[in-house]
Order: C-alpha cells, then structure tokens, then sequence
C-alpha cells in the first residue's frame, strides 16, 4: 500500500499541543493542559507525574540520536568487548560470544535474556523510532504508524545495555586480582551506545508522538473530546466510554485494567518462590587447577569484602539483595493498599510505585556478571567459570518482579482514597 503525503513537520510552529483534556495515566485524573510550545512540559497537579513536554528540536533530536546509537551499537556488535590474560593464555570475548557461550552451556534462558535486553530490543526500539519520526518528518502517513508508537513505549523498560554495563565493570574487578584484564573497543562503543540510546528514550514524548501521528491520518485528538470518556493508558488521549479501543492508538481501553491486583500478586508470589532457591543454590561455580569451588550470591559479597572491593561488594548487595527484598516487600504493601482502606496518603504510595518500577532492572547485573565470566574465564582446569542454577533461578526472579511492577494498576491507589470513584474528575493544570 502505497504512503500517503500528509502536512510535513514544521519546526517553526508556534504552537505544537493545542489545549485540551488528558489522562494522568498514574492517578487517573483528567488533567485540562493549556496550549503547550516548544521548551514547556507539563505535570498532574494531583500526583505531580510528568504527562508531556514539547523538546526544543522535538524531531530532529530523537532522528539524530536513534541513528547514532544505531551505528555506536553495529560498531559494539564489531569488536572485542573484553580481554583477559591469565599465565599467557589470552581470551578475547565480543556480545555475541557471550550469548554463543552460554547457549553451550545449556543456559538458553540467560542467552536470550542477553540477546533480547541488549542487542535485540534496543535495536528493534531505535529502528522503530528512526521509521516514525522518518514519517512525522516528512509528513508521509507510513504503514503502521499507531500500533509501533505504542510499541515504543512498552519496550524500553526491557532494555538493558547500561546495566549489562555495570556488570561488565564489575567482572573485571572481580578478575584484577587473579590476571590482566582489559576493556576491548567494543566496551567503549557500548557506552557510548547506552548514553545515546538513554537520551534517544528521554526525548521520546508519548502523548506528543501519538498527537503528530493522528494529525498524519487526519484526525485531531485534542478536539470533540466526548463525555463521559476513558482515558487511555498509552497515549492518555479520551475516548468515548461506549468503546472498547482507544481510537487515537488503537489500544484496548479499561476503567482499570482488569484483574490488575491478581496478577500482580501471583507473580510477586512467584518472584518470592524463585528467590528462595537463588540465594540457597550456587549462582557460579569457579574450576581452578582441577577445584571446583560454588559461590552463592552472600558468598561473592563477602569475598568481595575480604578482597577489600568495597564498593563492588555494595554493589552487588544492593542489586541483588537489598533491591529484590525491598521490591518485594514494596509490592505487597501496594497491593494491600489498593485493596484495604487505609489512612497513608495515595500521592507517598504513588512515589513508592515509582521508585520499585525504576530499580527493578538494576538486579539483573549479577546475572550479567555471571554471563560475562562465563564467557570470559574458560581456561580448562587452569580456571573456569561455570554457571550456577541459582542464576536461572534469579533472571526469573528479576523477570518475575519486573512484570509484576508493570501489571500493578496505580490508578487503584487513588481509588481506595475516594470510594467510588473512576478516576474520571477534572482539574485544571496548575
């Protein structure tokens, strides 16, 4: 089907969002927002969330930096990313040779993790934005338009490459000790891949996006805003509550999302099973001079501790034991919340959600240390490193914590300060 020319993007435009009526898609709240231009943003005045902002280069910005992080991560994909010497025998590794390794090591679901959270996803999100603003920049109504701008924003949570980073940093350290260690050119394009890749995300504004890509097909969604109307949870535009899909982006529409609370409980409950066998169980084994020797996720600490790494043993405690547990815990008290009436104000539980929704990812570095050293260190009996099963154990435990966060409906917290409500008051912004 061939594209269709629409209006092109005008970066001189005095105005880019018209006012009209959105959904905090934290609280619920309908916000009225005034004509916002480039440089303003704009916040819910009830649970302080950020709903939109307009960048001061709103499409040439995100082009740019999606097309360099691109070309930063083929050259990442090119080159060794680290090296280790032990006695003379030398070992090169680059991104795919950690994926290769742990495939042998009959480890899929740690290889495709690694896949997916750092090549795969993180490309998959810079090719989709490199073809949306393509269209929104030259005005061209592409096929499928709607439905990736959606899937921008559902997959950015799941990419990893700084965190990957951090355990890259970590391996090495813990390797200093017993050979020569050193960052390949790969290590260094991977950083400068996650720093664009981070600042590509930042200038992606959903509600912006959704609005120029409605304009392409002819439709204004700022205008003929029906009552009563649900807001939608992806772009935060309203649509009539008689339907079922948002019309602007096409995704399914729901007062709460349904069996928000179930879902989220079942799988905290599995992430609390998962931890069990993580922290009981060895999560790498170390092969020297014919020695096998496992290691728990408590143990590396406290080695790390001995060695006088302090700062890569507060790192690992804090990823891997202090941010699970507290996660965990965090969640049940939001959960509860949600469903018992209580006296702690929604917008102290609304910062909470927050917090656990950010650090989630962080607990992944141990997993990717144990990738890396894997891949690294397989020297025969000289040294090896061998994965645990503790390691499956945790990336499900990691996995299970994330999805649970992001089936978690925040809108519920405000409901059970005000009974009855759908969260379809309105408030001018402020």
């Amino acid at each position: 089907m061939p594209s269709t020319l629409a209006t092109p993007f005008a970066p001189d435009e005095p105005m880019t969002l018209p006012a009209h009526v959105m959904a905090c898609p934290q609280c619920g709240l309908h916000v009225t927002l005034p004509a916002l231009r480039v440089g303003e943003e704009a916040f819910c005045p009830r649970c302080d969330e950020h709903l939109v902002s307009i960048p001061r280069s709103p499409v040439d910005a995100p082009l740019a930096f999606a097309w360099t992080s691109l070309i930063l991560l083929l050259l990442a994909c090119s080159f060794p990313l680290l090296a280790i010497d032990v006695q003379g025998n030398q070992t090169q590794i680059s991104l795919l040779q950690n994926a290769e390794a742990i495939y042998r090591r009959d480890f899929a679901l740690l290889a495709n993790v690694l896949l997916l959270c750092v090549l795969l996803l993180p490309g998959l999100f810079l090719l989709t934005v490199i073809y949306l603003f393509s269209g929104i920049k030259t005005g061209r109504r592409l096929p499928g338009l709607r439905p990736l701008a959606t899937l921008v924003g559902r997959i950015q949570p799941w990419m990893m490459v700084d965190v990957f980073l951090l355990g890259a940093i970590v391996s090495m350290i813990k390797m200093a000790s017993l050979a020569q260690v050193g960052f390949g050119l790969s290590f260094w394009a991977l950083l400068g891949f996650s720093l664009a890749l981070t600042r590509t995300g930042c200038l992606i504004e959903p509600h912006w996006l959704h609005y120029r890509i409605n304009l392409l097909h002819g439709t204004d969604p700022t205008q003929g805003q029906a009552e009563p109307s649900h807001g939608c949870h992806s772009c935060g535009f309203l649509s009539p509550a008689s339907e079922d899909c948002c019309r602007f982006c096409h995704s399914s529409l729901h007062v709460r999302h349904p069996r928000s609370l179930q879902k989220t409980a079942a799988l905290l409950l599995a992430a609390v099973v998962l931890y069990v066998p993580a922290n009981l169980y060895p999560i790498m084994l170390t092969e020297s001079l014919g020695r096998i020797t496992p290691s728990t996720i408590v143990q590396g600490i406290f080695v790390m501790w001995q060695n006088h790494s302090y700062p890569i043993a507060m790192i690992i405690f804090v990823a891997s034991v202090f941010i699970p547990i507290a996660k965990m815990i965090a969640l049940a008290l939001l959960c509860l919340a949600a469903a018992i009436p209580h006296q702690v104000h929604p917008l102290h539980l609304t910062r909470l959600y927050r917090v656990i929704d950010f650090i989630g990812r962080w607990s992944m570095v141990d997993v990717f240390v144990v990738i890396i050293l894997v891949t690294l260190v397989h020297m025969g009996s000289l040294m090896s490193v061998h994965p645990g099963v503790a390691a499956l154990s945790f990336c499900g435990m990691v996995l299970a914590t994330m999805l649970s966060a992001m089936n978690f409906d925040v809108r519920l917290l405000w409901d059970i300060k005000q009974p009855g409500s759908t969260g379809q008051e309105h408030d001018e912004f402020h």
